[in-house]
C-alpha cells in the first residue's frame, strides 16, 4: 500500500514539473523583427510556430529554414524571452527590386535583356541571380558575335530597402569568322571536317561554339576507329580592327583501330557472358568511344537494378600499334549493396501524401532498385494531373544507404473546357467537359461531359477511385446518354440509335504490369426515326443489354496519356444474357488488342496497332436482331480513309481485323511536355460477315464492280495533328483510301481520345 501512495506521489509531482515546465516556455506570441517590405501575414505564412505552442527548438529551427528559403531575407535569428515569452524572429530583408535598367545596350533591346534575365523587379535581389543575369547577358552578346562585351552593375538602394539595380553595358565589336584552315587530315577532307562544326566562313564567331566544334571533330574521329587523334589548340588570328578572324586546325587522326578482346575484371554478381551480351561494342568491330560509353552505362545500370549504387567501371585500354588492335579490360568495382534509408516527398499542395507514396514501388529497409526507382516515377506522373516529377538521392543516415526525395510540381487537377470542330462525317461537332483527376487530393476522377453536333448528342458522367478500399484496385461508375445518327450502306442518315446505361468496373492489379477488369453494364438500347430506304433491314425497338465483361491486361507503356515505349495487350470476354444477367440480347463477344511503342530518335515514336474482334449469338439468339453489337470497320477510330461502317457487310460482321501504325513526332513542346504532334499513319482492316468470308488480300477499286469487294481489306493513309489538353487529347487527321468506292474522297476526322 505504501509503494502505491509513494508511486502516486511520484507520478503527481512529474506531472505538475511537465506543466509547470510547458507553461513557461509556453509562446504568448509570435513576432518579427527587421520587416520592411515583407508583410507580417506573409512571413507567418511561412512558420508553423504559433501563439500558444510549446517552445520547440527542433520546430524552430525548421522554421527559420523555412524562411530562409523563401528567398526574401539574407538572415534570421531567433530570440525567446523568458518573461514576456514572446518568440520573436529577427530578420535581415534582401531589397527589393523597385526597378531594372539597361544602359549602353544598342544592338539587344532592353526589354529582350529584361526578359532573359533571371532578376525581376518586383522580387527580392539575390547575388546569385545577379550572376547568373549577367552571364546570360554575355550569352545573349555573344551568340549575336559581339565577344568584347562588358557588363557591370550599379545599384542604388534607398531608405525604404529598395534597390533600384543598373546594368551598364559596353558593348563590343561583332567578329566574322574569314576563314578556317585545316590541317594534317587525311582519311576525311575537309569539307566533311568543316561540314561538323559551326564555325564557319561569313559567320559569327562565337568562341565558345569553337569550343564544341572541336569536340566533335575529335568524337568522330572516336567514334570511326581513330582512338589516338588530336586535334591543336586552334590558332586564331584577328584583324587589327578586331572585326575578321582566322582559324587554323591541325589534326593528328592516327590509326584505324578494331576490337581485339573484351575481359572483365573484379565482376563477382554477374558473370563474364552475362556482361558481354550487354555490351553493344563488340570483339572485331572497329572501335568506337560512343559505344564503349553506351556499353559502360548498360553495366551500370543492371547493377543499380539490383542496388549497387557504388559501382565503379574503368575501361582499361592496351593499344597494339603495330597491327592496330585495342583491348579493353572492364575493371569492375562492385563495392556494397545500398539500401533505401528514407523516402520523403515533396512539393504537394492538394494532394494526399499517401496517392503518391503508394505508387512508390521501393520501400525504406530495402534493397535499392534503379528499375523500382524508374517505375515508380512513370506511375506517379501517369496520375496525370502533375506538370512534373524529379528524384534526388541522398547519402542515408548509415552506411550504405541512400534517401530518395521525391519532388513534385501539381498541376491543375480540374478544369472546364469547351470545343467544337468539323467533320466530313459528323459534321459540325462541339463538346463541353467539367474533369477533375484529383478530387479531394485523392487522385479520385469525376468526368461531365456533354457531347453534340448535327449527327450525335451525348451526356456522360463518370467517377474513378483507383485504390478501392485502399488496395491497388480501381472502382469506376458510369452514366451515360448517348443519340447517334447511323448509315446503312449508302443511306447516310438511315436511323437513330440511342444507348442509355450504367457501366460498374473492378479493375484489380495484379502485378506491376498486370491487371483484370471485371464490368457490368446495363443498357437500353433504342432504334428509332428509321428512314423509309431501310425498314426492309433496320426495324424500330427497343432492347435490354445486361453484360458482364471480364478482361486481363498487360501495360508495360512509360506514359499511359502519350506513350513512348512500351506495350499494352489486352484479352477480354464479353457474355450478355445468362440467366443470371437478364436481358433481351444473348451473346458473347471476344476482343483481343496489341498496341506496340518504339523509341526511333530524340522524340521521334513509331507506334503499332491490332486488335481482333468475334461475336456469336447464344442460344441460337440471332444477331440481326442487334445489329448494333456487330462489328463496323471505317470511321475515325478504325480505318480512317473510309467513312464509318463503310467496310463490311451492311448488317454489320462477326469477324473483325483491324491494323494500325502511326509515327509521330513533336511540333510544340512546352515545360519537357509535348503539347502538338504531328502524325503520319497507315490503317489496314475489314469486316466478314462469318468466318468463311475472311479474305487476307488487299482489295481494289475494280473489285467493287465485282461484288468481292466487301470480303477484301482496304487500305488507307493520311497525316494528323495531336493536341494535348490539361482535359483531353484532340485528333485532328486527313485520310485517303487506297482502295476507294467510285465516290469515296479524302476523309477529315475530329476527335477527342487517342487512337490507341
Amino acid at each position: 500500500m505504501k509503494k502505491n501512495k509513494k508511486f502516486i506521489v511520484v507520478t503527481i509531482i512529474a506531472l505538475l514539473n511537465i506543466v509547470v515546465y510547458a507553461e513557461a516556455k509556453k509562446i504568448y506570441s509570435v513576432e518579427f523583427s527587421g520587416l520592411i517590405n515583407v508583410k507580417v501575414r506573409d512571413a507567418k505564412a511561412n512558420i508553423k510556430t504559433k501563439k500558444g505552442d510549446v517552445f520547440n527548438q527542433k520546430n524552430v529551427s525548421d522554421d527559420v529554414e523555412k524562411l530562409l528559403s523563401t528567398g526574401y531575407f539574407d538572415n534570421v535569428e531567433v530570440l525567446f524571452d523568458e518573461d514576456t515569452k514572446k518568440l520573436i524572429f529577427k530578420v535581415q530583408e534582401k531589397p527589393y527590386i523597385k526597378k531594372i535598367e539597361f544602359r549602353g545596350n544598342k544592338k539587344i533591346s532592353s526589354g529582350k535583356l529584361r526578359e532573359e534575365i533571371v532578376l525581376k523587379e518586383k522580387e527580392y535581389f539575390d547575388e546569385t541571380k545577379l550572376f547568373d543575369s549577367r552571364t546570360k547577358i554575355f550569352e545573349l552578346y555573344d551568340e549575336k558575335g559581339y565577344v568584347d562585351t562588358l557588363v557591370n552593375t550599379e545599384k542604388i538602394v534607398d531608405q525604404q530597402n529598395k534597390v533600384h539595380l543598373i546594368f551598364l553595358i559596353t558593348e563590343g565589336k561583332k567578329v566574322v569568322v574569314d576563314k578556317v584552315d585545316i590541317e594534317g587530315n587525311v582519311k576525311y577532307s575537309q569539307k566533311k571536317i568543316r561540314s561538323l562544326m559551326e564555325t564557319k566562313r561569313k559567320k559569327i564567331f562565337r568562341e565558345y561554339k569553337l569550343k564544341t566544334d572541336l569536340e566533335k571533330i575529335n568524337d568522330f574521329y572516336k567514334n570511326r576507329g581513330y582512338y589516338d587523334v588530336k586535334v591543336s589548340t586552334p590558332q586564331i588570328v584577328y584583324d587589327d580592327d578586331k572585326q575578321l578572324v582566322k582559324i587554323k586546325l591541325t589534326i593528328y587522326e592516327g590509326l584505324l583501330y578494331k576490337i581485339n578482346n573484351i575481359t572483365f575484371h573484379g565482376n563477382k554478381v554477374y558473370s563474364d557472358k552475362k556482361l558481354y551480351k550487354l555490351l553493344s561494342i563488340k570483339k572485331n568491330s572497329v572501335y568506337n568511344q560512343e559505344i564503349l560509353n553506351i556499353s559502360i552505362q548498360s553495366i551500370y545500370e543492371i547493377y543499380a537494378d539490383e542496388g549497387y549504387l557504388g559501382l565503379k567501371v574503368e575501361p582499361e585500354i592496351t593499344k597494339n600499334s603495330e597491327k592496330g588492335l585495342i583491348d579493353i579490360k572492364f575493371l569492375i568495382e562492385e563495392n556494397n549493396k545500398v539500401y533505401v534509408d528514407k523516402i520523403y516527398i515533396s512539393g504537394l499542395t492538394s494532394t494526399k501524401e499517401e496517392v503518391v507514396r503508394r505508387e512508390v514501388l521501393l520501400s525504406e529497409g530495402e534493397v535499392f532498385s534503379n528499375r523500382k526507382l524508374r517505375r515508380s516515377l512513370e506511375k506517379i506522373y501517369n496520375l496525370g494531373f502533375l506538370d512534373d516529377v524529379k528524384v534526388d538521392l541522398q547519402p542515408g543516415g548509415l552506411a550504405d544507404t541512400v534517401d530518395i526525395e521525391i519532388s513534385i510540381l501539381e498541376g491543375r487537377p480540374g478544369m472546364l473546357s469547351a470545343g467544337a470542330g468539323y467533320s466530313s462525317v459528323d459534321q459540325l461537332v462541339g463538346n463541353l467537359q467539367f474533369s477533375h483527376l484529383n478530387l479531394f487530393g485523392r487522385a479520385q476522377r469525376l468526368n461531365l461531359m456533354w457531347e453534340f453536333g448535327a449527327r450525335r448528342q451525348n451526356y456522360e458522367i463518370s467517377w474513378t477511385e483507383p485504390w478501392w478500399l485502399k488496395k491497388p484496385m480501381s472502382l469506376n461508375i458510369s452514366l451515360y446518354d448517348t443519340v447517334r445518327q447511323r448509315e446503312y450502306g449508302t443511306v447516310y442518315s438511315a436511323y437513330k440509335e440511342q444507348r442509355q446505361g450504367l457501366g460498374l468496373s473492378l479493375g484489380p492489379r495484379i502485378s506491376e504490369y498486370f491487371s483484370l477488369v471485371f464490368s457490368y453494364s446495363y443498357e437500353n438500347v433504342r432504334i428509332y426515326d428509321v428512314s423509309s430506304l431501310v425498314t426492309d433491314s433496320i426495324s424500330e425497338g427497343k432492347r435490354l443489354t445486361s453484360s458482364f465483361t471480364s478482361q486481363i491486361i498487360q501495360d508495360t507503356r512509360d506514359n499511359i496519356f502519350d506513350a513512348s515505349r512500351g506495350m499494352r495487350n489486352s484479352v477480354s470476354l464479353q457474355l450478355a444474357g445468362f440467366s443470371v444477367l437478364g436481358g433481351d440480347v444473348k451473346f458473347y463477344k471476344p476482343i483481343i488488342r496489341s498496341s506496340l511503342f518504339i523509341p526511333t530518335f530524340w522524340k521521334f515514336v513509331l507506334s503499332f496497332n491490332t486488335t481482333l474482334g468475334y461475336i456469336e449469338g447464344i442460344d441460337g439468339f440471332d444477331l440481326d436482331n442487334i445489329k448494333y453489337e456487330k462489328f463496323y470497320v471505317g470511321g475515325a477510330e478504325t480505318v480512317r480513309g473510309y467513312r464509318y461502317r463503310e467496310l463490311g457487310p451492311n448488317d454489320g460482321g462477326k469477324v473483325m481485323f483491324v491494323f494500325n501504325t502511326e509515327y509521330k513526332f513533336p511540333i510544340v513542346q512546352e515545360n519537357r511536355r509535348t503539347i502538338l504532334q504531328g502524325a503520319l499513319f497507315y490503317d489496314l482492316g475489314g469486316s466478314w460477315r462469318e468466318f468463311s468470308n475472311v479474305r487476307f488480300d488487299i482489295g481494289s477499286s475494280e473489285d467493287w464492280n465485282k461484288n468481292i469487294w466487301d470480303n477484301k481489306l482496304k487500305q488507307a493513309v493520311g497525316f494528323g495533328i495531336r493536341f494535348t489538353t490539361p482535359v483531353f487529347p484532340i485528333r485532328l487527321d486527313w485520310s485517303w483510301a487506297l482502295e476507294p468506292r467510285a465516290t469515296d474522297t479524302m476523309q477529315f476526322w475530329f476527335t477527342i481520345g487517342q487512337m490507341f
